[in-house]
């Protein structure tokens, strides 16, 4: 093969690799999950702006090596979609408010049913974070280390029956709710009121762990639930989870329409683990009714799960 045929095989692949990256950033939100090709959607629109800085990178890639028309026409595309992408997200979210005092600390894990080797290291750690208030998620393997902490977190929901979600606080909590049986949320979502130091009226916490967006059959009765106990809500409301989406997806778009609830505007990657800031935002915390997000920071690297937590700050209005 000479050098030629070779170059123009190569700005072939390049175009044809950016494009097909771009579909893939562009179209899955845009596809109901109904639709046959919707469970494949549900996969990659949390993806989407990796996918569509991807394309772009692949698009300069080939404008290197000599394709550089059709090159800038995929970039600007690539630069137009984030651009609708961004401002979409920034309508559905909120920036820190960091210039608010912090009045509850609250820190989520999904712990890895399974991860029963790194049950003290969990313990530890979530010593060493101090927060007011800890939930779990997939906390079967923290079922024997869960006394130990209830010196400084007395109060308890969970673990009962099934080891799903569990919160511990330094707080009393009043449970709203706490082990729905409809649906398919098996102990996976927890809903408390907190009586909170200066404030008028308590704070509800909720804790959900979705199931994955693309179970067809399964989480449309789950997402509905979802949304009447979050619209049963009134005053401050913090819903903390691992969602299994990114808050750009399709299922936490909607939710967030059907809710009035703000995501965070820049949201911390937790998954896969390893992937460190390169990872998706499926573990997230939601505000609203005076509720705002302080900071929130990564948890919980290194303790064998394929998750990292979140440890949130949130202030009321």
């Amino acid at each position: 093969m000479s050098r030629l045929h070779f170059r123009q095989r190569l700005i072939g692949a390049l175009l044809c690799l950016s494009l097909l990256m771009l579909l893939a950033g562009i179209l899955p939100a845009r596809i109901p999950t109904t639709m046959a090709v919707g469970p494949i959607a549900r996969m990659f629109d949390s993806v989407a702006p990796q996918f569509l800085i991807g394309g772009a990178v692949i698009a300069l890639v080939a404008a290197l090596v000599g394709a550089w028309r059709a090159a800038l026409a995929l970039v600007l595309a690539a630069a137009v979609a984030f651009g609708a992408f961004a401002i979409q997200h920034g309508a559905r979210s909120l920036p820190l408010a960091a210039d608010q005092p912090a009045v509850l600390r609250v820190l989520f894990f999904n712990v890895l049913g399974d991860n029963f080797a790194n049950a003290q290291n969990i313990a530890a750690a979530v010593r060493a974070a101090d927060p007011d208030v800890v939930a779990f998620a997939e906390s079967g393997a923290l079922r024997e280390v869960l006394p130990e902490l209830h010196d400084r977190w007395p109060h308890q929901l969970g673990c009962e029956k099934l080891c799903q979600v569990v919160v511990l606080s330094k707080r009393p909590l009043n449970p709203v709710d706490p082990d729905p049986v409809r649906g398919s949320w098996q102990s996976r979502l927890r809903s408390v009121e907190l009586q909170v130091e200066g404030a008028a009226q308590p704070v509800t916490l909720m804790i959900a762990h979705k199931r994955k967006p693309w179970f067809t059959g399964e989480v449309e009765d789950e997402d509905a639930h979802l949304v009447q106990r979050v619209n049963g809500v009134a005053g401050p409301l913090v819903l903390m989870g691992d969602f299994n989406s990114a808050p750009w997806s399709r299922p936490m778009r909607r939710m967030i329409d059907e809710t009035g609830l703000s995501a965070l505007r820049l949201p911390v990657p937790t998954w896969p683990v390893d992937a460190q800031a390169f990872g998706v935002p499926i573990d997230n915390a939601l505000v609203r009714g005076g509720a705002r997000l302080v900071s929130l920071r990564p948890f919980g690297d290194d303790l064998g799960s394929n998750h990292r937590g979140i440890l949130a700050e949130i202030a009321l209005q």
